[in-house]
């Protein structure tokens, strides 16, 4: 009979399985968080200690998260080369509930071959760190023709002044449309961290 906690292990691994098939390896999510969308805007590292947070409201059944994306850490990969802790914190705020995703990254964690390690932990339940064979499934690269097909077309929509706080910030207005035609209007200024993305819109 298997212990409580090695069952839990066994569901947890079984919904990321669920999400994961959706998300990085069509490259329309980010892994850890099912409901945010991708991240469109040139990824930059920033140091240790940066964070963004967004607010994020489905329309569809008027649900609001807290997404809080941070850098939390830093150490040297076998090779010598600088990785990082990459720390996505959302928040149901009308229950208090906490999903805490953590992956240890080289890059884009939107990107191919960029995750090394990856910790979920949810609630007050214990933390649980994905098998490497996973993060194998998670980096495999697409073929060709299908990276190409995943490409959304780019439609630039000029620049336009968003407030965020008392701050006004110059954005980049750009429309991403997908394969399915899904459209994504999205604002980006190079002062956010990591993204530089503003607002998005789907």
């Amino acid at each position: 009979m298997r212990s409580q906690k090695s069952f839990r292990y066994l569901i947890m691994t079984a919904v990321v399985v669920f999400f994961l098939a959706g998300t990085q390896m069509s490259s329309a999510q980010m892994p850890g968080l099912p409901n945010m969308p991708k991240m469109y805007g040139e990824f930059k590292m920033p140091p240790v200690g940066s964070y963004v947070i967004y607010k994020a409201t489905y329309a569809q059944n008027r649900m609001v998260k807290n997404t809080k994306l941070s850098i939390v850490g830093k150490e040297k990969s076998d090779k010598g080369e600088d990785i990082y802790w990459y720390e996505i914190e959302e928040t149901d705020p009308a229950t208090g509930d906490v999903v805490i995703t953590k992956m240890l990254i080289s890059g884009n964690p939107q990107d191919i071959g960029t995750v090394h390690r990856m910790i979920i932990k949810q609630g007050k339940q214990d933390a649980l760190e994905l098998p490497q064979a996973m993060i194998q499934m998670i980096n495999a690269s697409p073929t060709p023709k299908t990276e190409a097909a995943d490409q959304p077309k780019i439609k630039n929509l000029g620049t336009e002044k968003l407030m965020v706080g008392k701050q006004s910030l110059d954005c980049a207005h750009m429309r991403y449309t997908a394969k399915d035609k899904t459209t994504s209007d999205v604002w980006n200024n190079a002062k956010v961290p990591l993204f530089g993305m503003v607002k998005t819109s789907t």
